[in-house]
């Protein structure tokens, strides 16, 4: 039976480029080849890729047609499919960490939150499960928030559950459910 895989979008992005310039021509990653360099011995039933929309900022003005580029291109990919999220954007008072002496450390700013992503991601996870999709799941992702949904779908229907994070460590609490888990091998980014 094939492998589902889900990719947490932000995850990878900030793991794998933000702040990494030796890395940024490999920001138009084919997640679809991602897959099968990961698992070169599975057939690979779809490959769901989870991101929510982004904001132009005045430091990146492009920033959000780069990303529409990007998400056109992906979704060409036959086997891939791209779930959007949406940011929120909502003023609130904050707390600063390390306040000057002659500043008040309680300040309003703008806090944004992406939303749905996760929530999707899970679903699908367990959706797949529930229909008897795949054997496999190949998670991308760091995010312990995905405990219990991996959990249940390990458990329950028996889903090998393959954990690559896009950071340098796996989540203990990721780890321990996981059939196998280890940190991406950047090298694989390369040839994608």
């Amino acid at each position: 039976m094939p492998a589902c895989v889900y990719v947490d979008g932000f995850t990878l992005y900030h793991q794998c480029f933000r702040h990494t310039a030796e890395r940024n021509h490999l920001k138009w990653l084919d997640l679809t080849a991602l897959a099968a360099a990961i698992l070169p011995d599975e057939d690979i039933a779809v490959v769901r890729y989870y991101t929510a929309r982004v904001f132009d900022t005045p430091e990146d003005p492009q920033r959000a047609s780069r990303q529409d580029a990007y998400l056109r291109a992906l979704a060409t990919l036959p086997k891939l499919v791209i779930r959007q999220g949406q940011f929120s954007r909502n003023k609130r008072e904050v707390r600063l960490a390390h306040p000057p002496a002659d500043v008040d450390p309680r300040q309003t700013a703008w806090v944004m939150q992406e939303k749905r992503s996760d929530v999707s991601l899970a679903t699908d996870l367990l959706v797949d499960a529930f229909d008897g999709r795949a054997d496999a799941a190949l998670l991308i992702t760091n995010d312990s928030d995905f405990e219990v949904p991996i959990q249940i779908v390990s458990h329950r229907f028996g889903i090998r559950i393959i954990i690559i994070s896009p950071d340098v460590m796996v989540s203990k609490r990721l780890a321990k459910l996981a059939s196998y888990a280890r940190p991406l091998d950047h090298r694989l980014l390369e040839p994608c």
